[in-house]
């Protein structure tokens, strides 16, 4: 690793705005005694001019950005969270810039100043590289699955980790146009593009994604790196304001390895967010979407909102707690779709007893709202011997049409079926009466798992 000088020197660039401001007033003042007026005094009080006086070409040498200058479009991360638009240009010194001794393996890969053609420079006041810039494609960030966060800067603000998915070349095959690891999705609303600031080993720290507009059938980006902060944009412009660091070489030491999206990572990372986003809870094997609605929770997947409605007049009964979700006689599940898709996710008992356990009150008895769970030995009687809970289900499908009985519409099995009580550590035992057990209202909806 090069030292913290060496790494200063190859890191930091010019401002190719003011060292030819410095140059200018050498020309001008080339047979003034002393040079320049002020200068020394500016010297003193302006360390960035300073830097550019001691660091810069001067006349009768070639201006800045000539030749052997290499120029680059860059961005300056302000002190307020904004990024300036400006172009650096290398210095010459005695053997010459050569950012590729002091870059990260990232940069190395992804940075213009390393040849790639993505990520733009992102500079401090000071013209060292502290990260990179890129507007990217909607399948290139990706972000734990079934958080609940639809925006990246959502995200950003909830501390929620984000991954670049770039398209790098694996055995022929673009990563790119792959799916993104187990346990991750994309950001599919943003086909206007994505922007990113990210530090020098790719971490994500700022990002904003926007939709996209048409024309004449081709869609393009409507953001520009100038809007990537605005005022009062308080969670991109933090991300930005913390590159006004330096990185000397213990910080890019640091910097060189960081975690893959793993899904490890990603159950951890909704793990801890579970306890403050809504709508989310944490298995070992994943994120599950769900809603708590009063007495009643929804274990549900793309069918949620469908369910929420459906169920919304449905009142539940005292000394009851309700699950709505999928079911057979032999596990839960959630629906997902895949484009035209469906696809079934099997839902274990202790995710489920998990999931409701902590909102039981004393004396509770659990109502599952789902198809042919109540079966010998079933779900229903699993779930009863985990939360060591009575529970009521039915081992029939739960009708979409509503029956009336009396003054009031209920949940009455189809095709005979009854509601069966399971009590923990023991079988189904059948209520006496023909009409068996009815607790509660009924609901307009399936909650079946369809075949």
């Amino acid at each position: 690793m090069p030292s913290d000088q060496e790494i200063n020197f190859h890191r930091s660039f010019l401002n190719l705005k003011l060292a030819l401001e410095i140059w200018n007033e050498d020309y001008t003042h080339q047979n003034t005694r002393g040079g320049p007026p002020g200068r020394p005094k500016r010297r003193e009080v302006d360390p960035v001019y300073d830097y550019h006086v001691h660091q810069g070409p001067h006349y009768p040498a070639k201006p800045p950005g000539d030749t052997p200058d290499k120029r680059y479009s860059a961005f300056l991360a302000r002190s307020d969270g904004s990024l300036e638009p400006l172009t650096i240009i290398t210095k010459r010194g005695l053997s010459g810039q050569n950012f590729h001794i002091a870059a990260t393996q990232w940069e190395l890969m992804n940075s213009t100043l390393c040849g790639a053609s993505r990520f733009k420079p992102v500079v401090n006041a000071m013209m060292q590289v502290t990260g990179h810039y890129a507007n990217v494609r909607d399948t290139q960030l990706i972000r734990p699955a079934g958080i609940g966060l639809a925006k990246p800067e959502e995200c950003i603000e909830n501390g929620v980790p984000l991954f670049l998915w770039l398209n790098e070349i694996r055995n022929g095959t673009s990563v790119s146009d792959a799916p993104p690891p187990e346990g991750w999705e994309t950001f599919k609303e943003f086909h206007g593009g994505i922007n990113v600031v990210v530090l020098p080993n790719g971490e994500v720290v700022s990002a904003e994604g926007k939709l996209f507009q048409r024309n004449n059938g081709t869609t393009y980006s409507v953001i520009s790196p100038i809007d990537f902060w605005a005022p009062g944009s308080r969670v991109v412009a933090a991300g930005i304001r913390s590159l006004t660091n330096r990185a000397g070489a213990a910080a890019v030491r640091a910097l060189r390895a960081m975690r893959t999206p793993s899904k490890d990572l990603a159950v951890l990372s909704a793990r801890r967010l579970s306890g403050t986003l809504p709508g989310v809870a944490v298995s070992s094997r994943g994120v599950l979407p769900v809603e708590h609605v009063g007495r009643r929770t929804f274990i549900m997947g793309d069918d949620l909102a469908e369910f929420r409605t459906l169920m919304a007049g449905a009142q539940p009964q005292a000394g009851f707690y309700d699950v709505v979700i999928h079911g057979d006689i032999t596990s839960f599940h959630i629906l997902l779709r895949a484009g035209n898709q469906k696809v079934w996710q099997e839902v274990s008992v202790r995710e489920v007893a998990g999931i409701i356990g902590p909102r039981l009150a004393p004396g509770d008895k659990i109502r599952l709202l789902a198809c042919d769970v109540g079966t010998t030995g079933g779900p229903a009687q699993q779930l009863a011997n985990e939360l060591n809970r009575t529970v009521w289900a039915s081992s029939t499908k739960v009708p979409a049409v509503p029956k009336t009985t009396g003054s009031r519409d209920v949940f009455v099995p189809r095709q005979g079926g009854k509601f069966y009580e399971f009590v923990p550590e023991r079988g189904a035992a059948k209520l006496s009466g023909s009409g068996g057990k009815v607790t509660g209202n009924e609901v307009q909806g399936t909650i079946d798992r369809a075949r």
